[in-house]
């Protein structure tokens, strides 16, 4: 998959909570919470994740994570790449 230009959302199976200081995404199953499966996610997991409430592209996540974060372009699109490819294996997100 071509994921600089695919579209990607969040599976509505997750649900993503912060509590008290931990942002952690949840997938629930037939209406009950997996808690053996729970993810916690940094600041910029958790920017990311709010990023995805509509699809949108691996490019538009770049510019929207250098736009508010002080990081370069390489770092981003690294660690971007990595954390999609995360998502993506958990089924936290799917291509739309």
């Amino acid at each position: 998959m071509e994921l600089h230009n695919s579209k990607l959302s969040r599976n509505e199976d997750f649900v993503f909570r912060r509590i008290v200081e931990e942002m952690v995404l949840v997938p629930i199953r037939q209406n009950v919470a997996e808690l053996d499966s729970i993810y916690t996610l940094n600041e910029l997991g958790a920017f990311i994740w709010e990023q995805l409430e509509s699809p949108r592209s691996h490019a538009e996540l770049e510019e929207a994570i250098l736009a508010e974060y002080e990081i370069d372009a390489e770092t981003v699109r690294t660690d971007l790449a990595s954390f999609i490819e995360a998502l993506l294996r958990i089924g936290a997100v799917e291509e739309v």
